[in-house]
């Protein structure tokens, strides 16, 4: 019985990994499953331009939940995480290597930024994200959400803001060297 329930939760397991996909090159998108079973396929590489009162609005919001001194002549970065984990062991920390490291002083060699980590309001397991370590500011009003992030069941993404509203969009899973890559490019 015991080997079924462990079988059971590896199926389950490769079940919901495979649920979400990325296709690799151009137009990159990810599929989302939703509730009903069906699949959404979602632009995972987005840019686009934020309009004045967006932009107004976003700073506004960041001023609002963070306490540093923001400089929005500046790029701005935001890890943005939209949900709790599907299946997680109580007292499990993900191994994701975003968390590895210093995620500032690795953008700092690139450019100075801003740098953000923002999680929804609704997750509740700060500690599966690395609680302790990453300072995680909530999306109180879905301000983010809202701008960037719309989609349910994205886990989250990245997103990179110019001073002029000009903005990168990667929606879904990613890893550090993609966030890095992605900064460099644009």
């Amino acid at each position: 019985m015991k080997n079924l329930l462990k079988l059971l939760a590896i199926i389950t397991m490769v079940a919901c990994s495979t649920t979400k996909s990325v296709v690799e090159s151009e137009p990159y998108m990810y599929s989302v499953q939703n509730e009903d079973g069906s699949v959404t396929k979602v632009k995972s590489h987005t840019k686009g331009t934020l309009s004045e009162t967006e932009y107004e609005h976003l700073k506004n919001h960041l001023n609002s939940i963070s306490e540093q001194n923001i400089d929005f002549s500046k790029k701005l970065v935001i890890n943005f995480i939209d949900n709790d984990p599907l299946i997680y062991r109580k007292g499990f920390e993900v191994p994701w290597d975003i968390f590895k490291g210093n995620m500032d002083a690795s953008l700092d060699k690139i450019e100075e930024c801003n740098h953000f980590w923002i999680i929804n309001k609704r997750v509740k397991d700060l500690h599966y994200y690395h609680g302790k370590k990453i300072h995680w500011l909530k999306d109180e009003n879905e301000i983010i959400r809202n701008l960037f992030f719309m989609h349910n069941g994205l886990n989250g993404g990245f997103v990179i803001v110019k001073p002029n509203g000009e903005y990168f969009l990667k929606v879904g899973e990613y890893k550090k060297s993609d966030l890095l890559k992605s900064f460099k490019a644009f």
